[in-house]
C-alpha cells in the first residue's frame, strides 16, 4: 500500500514538473519569437539581409555618403592642385 501511494505521489510530482517545464519552454518560445521580430526590424532598418546589404537602410545611406565624401575630397584635391600650380607659375 505504501508503495502504491509513493508511486502515485511520484507520478503526480513528475507530471507537475513536466507541466512546469512545458510552461518554461512555452515562455522561452514566446521570447524567442519576440527577439526574432526585433532582429527583423533592426535588419530592415540597417538594410541588412541574408544576401548582403540592401539598397535602402542606414548602412546603404552611410555607403552613399561615403561615396559622396570621396568625390568631394577628390574635387578639393584637384582644386588644391590647381591653386598650387597658379601660385607656382
Amino acid at each position: 500500500m505504501f508503495d502504491d501511494f509513493a508511486m502515485g505521489d511520484l507520478k503526480s510530482q513528475i507530471q507537475q514538473h513536466l507541466l512546469m517545464v512545458e510552461e518554461v519552454l512555452g515562455g522561452m518560445d514566446i521570447n524567442l519569437r519576440a527577439l526574432d521580430k526585433r532582429l527583423g526590424r533592426i535588419e530592415e532598418l540597417l538594410g541588412v539581409s541574408p544576401e548582403g546589404v540592401a539598397s535602402s537602410g542606414c548602412i546603404a545611406d552611410v555607403e552613399r555618403v561615403k561615396g559622396e565624401l570621396s568625390r568631394i575630397r577628390e574635387l578639393f584635391r584637384q582644386l588644391w592642385q590647381m591653386q598650387v600650380r597658379r601660385t607656382e607659375g
